[in-house]
């Protein structure tokens, strides 16, 4: 059936675009009376493909990572970036206002593109009235980078969060605009569902512009989390280039994934769109954790200053280490600029009973902390692992010993300041963990090892003792906990299947700035029904552990790990050295 003039009256103006590209092309050549060689050259640029979210240089599946027709004038501009060169380039020459308006940041690349080529396109951005009042609202005169610490009490804030602060000529917090790059999670989900997404992509990342005040008291206050700001050393002309292009992009969902594609990936890119030549996102890693961005800035001499702003849970624990006196508070020591590499690669060499042999392990983690890691730059007692990966090989062969997916324990002092109570509600220490992990079946006298997928929860109290540092906002520098430990494992053990539940009782002490120790005992009681009179269904198997690290130097360190386990009429002990290099 014909269309309607109606309705041939209201295609959308993006088609004419791309109608009047192809004939323009073929009537007239390129715009602006360029060749194809200077056309090809502009496409290839890295800010152009950047700008349109492409990978810096081109590869076999070429392709922009927003996948929406609306962030392109071309048909073919999610895939071919020469091509969205074209019928930007046509619509400057156009005069088409629309485009212009909607794509701000790419007209200014383009328009000192063609300057330095001796043209003058006569196109800017100044009558674009929508834009210039989104640019006024937010009045960037400055940016900055703001850190709120990890806070493992959230899943999606456990490795901390980053986002930009937007101010005028003069700081002022009450008229300073938060510009956030996060995760829209779904409350409905629980702890399990919301981490597995995250890791997985699958929820959406959606850019906020919010007052900075209200964003900052969210942070200090009801999280009780500390933040970092560092003034980014930017020039003018890179803080509006930025503005443009949050202008263009602000609307464009895109999966957000906690390893990449993150609040942090999201400010490095808006960076890397005004210093080409800076290679940020090389710097920061294939793993980003929003921590080492001031790391990474910090060593592209991009910050101008920095400030630590306390939160009223540091500032409470403070009154209670100098008994009210704040007049000499000094910043904890959450610094990220301070903090070290995530990645840890180690080799190490031990011995197990079991084997009854040497016993060699190699270690690889893709973040982020534990709780005998050198502590500097993270929040208090983080213990946040993700992508944890250890072989080990005896006199058989080698063998995956633990694929830890995540796992994360908060402890919550309860004496502390630092405990994570809200309201009058109880403050908890908790943990859970995805793996898949060796283990020994304990049920037969065989004490058969098998690789079991473990999925746990934890939960309990902590109680800090010791030392405190009377100048900062820090609990002691030893923690105890007794947390019910409750586990379901799936796997090749007796029946395919075993619960677990009981006690986990340890502590963790800060000797040293350089010499961390920890033990636990674990009294799991296990079940897997068997009629067999030679299998257990139901049993303990106790496993009491320690361990100490040695920092060598900021990125070198060696740790000592014992553990003795009781099986069904024996018991196992095993002891490993690992010298860890991270990275």
């Amino acid at each position: 059936m014909a269309l309607s003039a109606q309705v041939q009256a209201g295609l959308s103006k993006q088609a004419d675009i791309r109608a009047m590209t192809t004939v323009a092309k073929k009537q007239l050549g390129n715009p602006f009376g360029l060749d194809d060689a200077t056309v090809a050259q502009l496409a290839k640029t890295t800010t152009w493909r950047r700008l349109l979210l492409f990978a810096d240089t081109p590869t076999k599946n070429d392709q922009s990572r927003v996948q929406n027709p609306k962030f392109f004038l071309s048909d073919e501009g999610e895939k071919n970036p020469q091509a969205e060169l074209v019928a930007m380039l046509t619509a400057m020459q156009n005069r088409d206002n629309q485009a212009i308006c909607q794509f701000v940041a790419r007209v200014y690349f383009l328009n000192q593109s063609l300057a330095e080529r001796g043209i003058n396109t006569r196109v800017d951005d100044s009558s674009c009235q929508a834009f210039w009042q989104f640019a006024d609202t937010i009045n960037a005169k400055r940016l900055s980078l703001i850190f709120a610490e990890e806070n493992p009490n959230n899943i999606a804030s456990a490795f901390g969060h980053v986002w930009l602060r937007a101010d005028a000529d003069t700081i002022d917090d009450s008229k300073a605009v938060a510009i956030n790059y996060t995760v829209a999670t779904d409350r409905a989900d629980n702890a399990i569902k919301s981490t597995t997404k995250s890791i997985f992509g699958g929820y959406a990342g959606v850019m906020e512009m919010m007052s900075y005040e209200q964003k900052a008291q969210d942070y200090l206050v009801k999280d009780g989390r500390d933040l970092w700001q560092f003034e980014l050393d930017l020039t003018a002309d890179e803080v509006m280039q930025i503005i443009r292009h949050i202008w263009e992009i602000k609307d464009m969902a895109r999966p957000y994934f906690f390893t990449h594609d993150n609040c942090a990936t999201e400010i490095v890119r808006l960076l890397d769109v005004v210093r080409d030549k800076a290679q940020l996102s090389k710097a920061v890693g294939k793993v980003v954790i929003p921590a080492r961005m001031a790391f990474v800035l910090k060593q592209q001499n991009m910050l101008a200053d920095e400030r630590f702003i306390p939160s009223q849970a540091t500032i409470r624990q403070a009154r209670l280490n100098r008994g009210g006196d704040l007049s000499e508070l000094l910043p904890n020591h959450n610094n990220p600029t301070q903090a070290n590499a995530v990645y840890r690669f180690g080799v190490g060499g031990g011995f197990d009973k079991k084997a009854d042999d040497a016993v060699y392990g190699v270690q690889l983690t893709a973040a982020y902390q534990d709780l005998l890691d050198n502590p500097n730059g993270t929040r208090q007692l983080l213990d946040l692992q993700l992508l944890s990966l250890t072989v080990r090989a005896d006199n058989h062969r080698p063998r995956l010993d633990d694929f830890t997916l995540f796992a994360t324990r908060s402890l919550n002092p309860v004496n502390t300041a630092k405990n994570n109570a809200s309201d009058d509600k109880a403050a908890y220490a908790t943990g859970m963990g995805i793996r898949l992990h060796r283990v020994i079946d304990a049920s037969s006298p065989a004490n058969d090892d098998a690789l079991v997928f473990d999925v746990g929860v934890q939960r309990g109290k902590s109680w800090a003792f010791g030392k405190t540092d009377d100048n900062r906002g820090e609990f002691a520098d030893t923690v105890c906990y007794a947390l019910l430990d409750g586990k379901m494992q799936l796997g090749r053990v007796n029946q395919g299947y075993r619960l677990a539940l009981g006690p986990s009782l340890g502590c963790v002490s800060y000797l040293t700035k350089s010499v961390r120790m920890m033990a636990q005992l674990d009294m799991p009681y296990y079940y897997h029904p068997d009629r067999a009179s030679s299998n257990r269904s139901g049993y303990m198997q106790p496993t009491v552990g320690f361990a100490v690290q040695k920092d060598l130097s900021a990125n070198h360190a060696l740790r000592l790990t014992a553990k003795a386990e009781r099986l069904n009429d024996a018991s196992n002990k095993q002891a490993m050295l690992y010298l860890y290099r991270y990275f």
